[in-house]
Protein backbone atom coordinates (compact mmCIF):
# COMPACT_ATOMS: atom_id res chain seq x y z
CA UNK A 1 0.00 0.00 0.00
CA UNK A 2 1.23 3.21 -1.29
CA UNK A 3 2.12 5.54 2.31
CA UNK A 4 -0.52 8.00 1.55
CA UNK A 5 -2.87 5.67 1.81
CA UNK A 6 -2.42 5.49 5.23
CA UNK A 7 -3.75 9.04 6.43
CA UNK A 8 -5.52 9.58 9.23
CA UNK A 9 -5.20 6.65 11.69
CA UNK A 10 -8.09 7.22 13.90
CA UNK A 11 -10.16 6.61 10.51
CA UNK A 12 -8.96 3.21 9.85
CA UNK A 13 -12.10 2.21 12.10
CA UNK A 14 -14.64 2.73 9.35
CA UNK A 15 -13.86 -0.19 6.98
CA UNK A 16 -14.83 -2.32 10.02
CA UNK A 17 -17.92 -0.40 10.75
CA UNK A 18 -18.70 -0.15 7.30
CA UNK A 19 -18.55 -4.35 6.63
CA UNK A 20 -20.89 -4.40 9.68
CA UNK A 21 -23.61 -1.88 8.32
CA UNK A 22 -23.67 -3.84 5.08
CA UNK A 23 -25.49 -6.76 6.58
CA UNK A 24 -28.02 -4.07 8.55
CA UNK A 25 -28.97 -1.78 5.40
CA UNK A 26 -30.95 -3.24 2.22
CA UNK A 27 -29.11 -1.06 -0.24
CA UNK A 28 -25.76 -3.18 0.37
CA UNK A 29 -27.67 -6.26 -1.99
CA UNK A 30 -26.98 -7.07 -5.68
CA UNK A 31 -28.14 -5.21 -8.00
CA UNK A 32 -28.30 -1.94 -6.13
CA UNK A 33 -26.24 0.93 -6.13
CA UNK A 34 -22.86 0.84 -4.68
CA UNK A 35 -23.20 2.43 -0.64
CA UNK A 36 -20.59 4.06 1.12
CA UNK A 37 -21.63 1.58 3.62
CA UNK A 38 -20.22 -1.27 2.00
CA UNK A 39 -16.71 0.29 1.36
CA UNK A 40 -16.14 3.09 3.66
CA UNK A 41 -13.65 6.23 1.88
CA UNK A 42 -9.75 6.49 2.89
CA UNK A 43 -9.17 7.74 5.78
CA UNK A 44 -7.36 10.88 6.21
CA UNK A 45 -4.62 8.39 7.67
CA UNK A 46 -4.56 7.18 4.98
CA UNK A 47 -3.21 10.11 2.75
CA UNK A 48 -0.01 10.78 5.13
CA UNK A 49 3.55 9.46 5.72
CA UNK A 50 2.93 7.28 8.50
CA UNK A 51 0.06 4.90 10.16
CA UNK A 52 -0.21 1.70 11.46
CA UNK A 53 -2.17 -0.51 9.49
CA UNK A 54 -5.91 -1.08 10.01
CA UNK A 55 -7.91 -3.40 12.23
CA UNK A 56 -8.81 -6.79 10.68
CA UNK A 57 -11.93 -8.42 11.89
CA UNK A 58 -13.11 -11.74 11.44
CA UNK A 59 -16.62 -12.98 9.51
CA UNK A 60 -18.22 -12.43 13.03
CA UNK A 61 -16.86 -9.22 14.45
CA UNK A 62 -17.62 -8.04 18.02
CA UNK A 63 -18.92 -4.98 18.45
CA UNK A 64 -17.91 -2.67 21.36
CA UNK A 65 -20.47 0.07 22.98
CA UNK A 66 -20.55 3.42 21.06
CA UNK A 67 -17.76 5.85 21.85
CA UNK A 68 -18.09 9.10 23.41
CA UNK A 69 -17.93 10.85 20.73
CA UNK A 70 -21.49 9.94 19.70
CA UNK A 71 -22.46 12.27 22.57
CA UNK A 72 -21.27 15.24 20.76
CA UNK A 73 -22.14 13.41 17.01
CA UNK A 74 -25.62 12.47 18.46
CA UNK A 75 -28.44 11.25 15.80
CA UNK A 76 -29.74 15.12 15.75
CA UNK A 77 -26.53 16.56 14.74
CA UNK A 78 -25.95 13.85 11.92
CA UNK A 79 -29.43 14.27 10.46
CA UNK A 80 -28.37 18.35 9.55
CA UNK A 81 -26.47 16.08 6.91
CA UNK A 82 -27.63 12.45 6.51
CA UNK A 83 -31.00 11.48 5.67
CA UNK A 84 -32.28 9.06 8.79
CA UNK A 85 -29.18 8.45 9.83
CA UNK A 86 -27.92 5.07 11.74
CA UNK A 87 -25.57 5.14 13.59
CA UNK A 88 -22.51 2.25 12.54
CA UNK A 89 -21.77 -0.13 14.95
CA UNK A 90 -18.33 0.03 16.35
CA UNK A 91 -16.07 -2.60 15.35
CA UNK A 92 -13.29 -4.41 18.12
CA UNK A 93 -10.52 -5.53 16.04
CA UNK A 94 -8.58 -8.69 16.94
CA UNK A 95 -5.64 -6.88 18.36
CA UNK A 96 -5.05 -3.60 19.97
CA UNK A 97 -7.63 -1.07 20.76
CA UNK A 98 -10.61 0.04 18.61
CA UNK A 99 -9.84 3.90 17.46
CA UNK A 100 -12.05 6.59 18.86
CA UNK A 101 -14.22 7.33 16.12
CA UNK A 102 -18.42 7.69 16.06
CA UNK A 103 -20.14 7.24 12.26
CA UNK A 104 -23.44 7.08 10.88
CA UNK A 105 -24.71 6.24 7.85
CA UNK A 106 -27.65 7.72 5.87
CA UNK A 107 -30.90 5.36 5.34
CA UNK A 108 -29.83 4.83 2.08
CA UNK A 109 -26.87 3.69 2.96
CA UNK A 110 -25.10 5.94 -0.06
CA UNK A 111 -23.30 7.65 2.51
CA UNK A 112 -21.33 7.59 5.71
CA UNK A 113 -20.73 10.47 8.16
CA UNK A 114 -17.98 10.23 10.77
CA UNK A 115 -16.23 12.26 13.43
CA UNK A 116 -12.83 10.87 15.07
CA UNK A 117 -9.46 12.68 16.34
CA UNK A 118 -6.80 12.77 14.21
CA UNK A 119 -3.64 11.06 15.06
CA UNK A 120 -0.93 14.36 13.68
CA UNK A 121 -1.18 18.07 14.58
CA UNK A 122 -2.83 20.44 12.57
CA UNK A 123 0.56 21.75 10.83
CA UNK A 124 0.92 18.37 10.03
CA UNK A 125 -3.11 18.19 8.60
CA UNK A 126 -2.10 21.08 6.48
CA UNK A 127 0.91 19.68 5.22
CA UNK A 128 -0.73 16.48 4.11
CA UNK A 129 -3.57 18.32 2.52
CA UNK A 130 -1.19 20.33 0.45
CA UNK A 131 0.27 17.30 -0.87
CA UNK A 132 -2.51 15.64 -1.96
CA UNK A 133 -4.10 18.64 -4.17
CA UNK A 134 -0.56 18.17 -6.00
CA UNK A 135 -0.89 14.79 -6.28
CA UNK A 136 -4.02 13.46 -6.16
CA UNK A 137 -3.19 10.19 -7.89
CA UNK A 138 -1.07 8.51 -5.91
CA UNK A 139 -3.66 8.17 -3.08
CA UNK A 140 -6.25 6.89 -5.71
CA UNK A 141 -7.95 10.10 -6.04
CA UNK A 142 -8.38 12.98 -8.53
CA UNK A 143 -10.09 16.68 -8.53
CA UNK A 144 -8.99 17.45 -4.90
CA UNK A 145 -9.58 21.06 -3.78
CA UNK A 146 -8.53 22.52 -0.07
CA UNK A 147 -9.84 25.47 0.86
CA UNK A 148 -9.22 27.58 4.28
CA UNK A 149 -12.26 27.65 6.82
CA UNK A 150 -12.53 30.72 9.02
CA UNK A 151 -14.52 31.18 12.42
CA UNK A 152 -13.80 27.55 13.49
CA UNK A 153 -11.60 26.12 16.02
CA UNK A 154 -8.16 27.94 16.09
CA UNK A 155 -6.86 26.74 12.46
CA UNK A 156 -9.55 24.97 9.75
CA UNK A 157 -9.53 24.03 6.35
CA UNK A 158 -11.85 22.06 4.23
CA UNK A 159 -10.95 18.95 1.36
CA UNK A 160 -13.40 17.66 -1.30
CA UNK A 161 -11.93 14.82 -3.14
CA UNK A 162 -13.45 12.22 -5.97
CA UNK A 163 -12.24 8.67 -4.85
CA UNK A 164 -11.61 6.51 -8.10
CA UNK A 165 -11.91 3.18 -6.31
CA UNK A 166 -14.79 2.64 -5.41
CA UNK A 167 -16.32 5.38 -6.77
CA UNK A 168 -17.15 8.17 -3.88
CA UNK A 169 -17.51 11.71 -3.51
CA UNK A 170 -15.82 12.56 -0.04
CA UNK A 171 -15.46 15.83 1.89
CA UNK A 172 -13.62 16.31 4.88
CA UNK A 173 -12.98 18.88 7.47
CA UNK A 174 -10.14 19.22 9.45
CA UNK A 175 -9.95 22.12 12.32
CA UNK A 176 -8.17 22.79 15.77
CA UNK A 177 -10.17 23.04 18.85
CA UNK A 178 -8.59 23.54 21.97
CA UNK A 179 -5.23 20.93 22.20
CA UNK A 180 -6.81 18.88 19.63
CA UNK A 181 -7.20 18.36 16.21
CA UNK A 182 -10.68 17.03 14.83
CA UNK A 183 -11.51 15.34 11.58
CA UNK A 184 -15.21 15.15 10.40
CA UNK A 185 -15.77 12.84 6.79
CA UNK A 186 -18.34 12.64 4.39
CA UNK A 187 -19.14 9.71 1.80
CA UNK A 188 -21.16 9.71 -0.86
CA UNK A 189 -21.80 7.55 -4.03
CA UNK A 190 -25.00 9.67 -5.02
CA UNK A 191 -24.02 13.12 -6.13
CA UNK A 192 -21.99 15.72 -5.08
CA UNK A 193 -20.70 16.22 -1.73
CA UNK A 194 -22.45 19.53 -0.03
CA UNK A 195 -18.44 20.49 2.35
CA UNK A 196 -20.69 23.42 3.66
CA UNK A 197 -23.02 21.48 5.02
CA UNK A 198 -19.77 19.41 7.29
CA UNK A 199 -18.65 22.74 8.02
CA UNK A 200 -22.04 24.13 9.46
CA UNK A 201 -21.68 21.13 11.57
CA UNK A 202 -18.32 21.27 13.14
CA UNK A 203 -18.89 24.60 13.92
CA UNK A 204 -22.13 23.17 15.85
CA UNK A 205 -20.71 20.06 17.52
CA UNK A 206 -16.97 22.04 18.18
CA UNK A 207 -18.27 23.56 21.54
CA UNK A 208 -19.10 19.67 22.77
CA UNK A 209 -16.06 17.99 22.11
CA UNK A 210 -13.90 17.06 24.93
CA UNK A 211 -10.49 19.09 25.72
Amino acid sequence: MHPRRLRRLSRTALPAAAAVLCGLLTSCSTGSASPVAASAPPSRAAQGTSSSPAPTVDSSPKTLPPSRLCRVLDESAARLVLTAPKQAPRVAPNKGTAPDSCSYASGDGTAMLTLNPSARSYEAEVSASHNLVRDPASAGMRDVKATEVTGLGQGAFRETAQVLQPPQNVAYVVWRAGSRTWVLTLAETAGATDADRLVSLARQITPRLPH
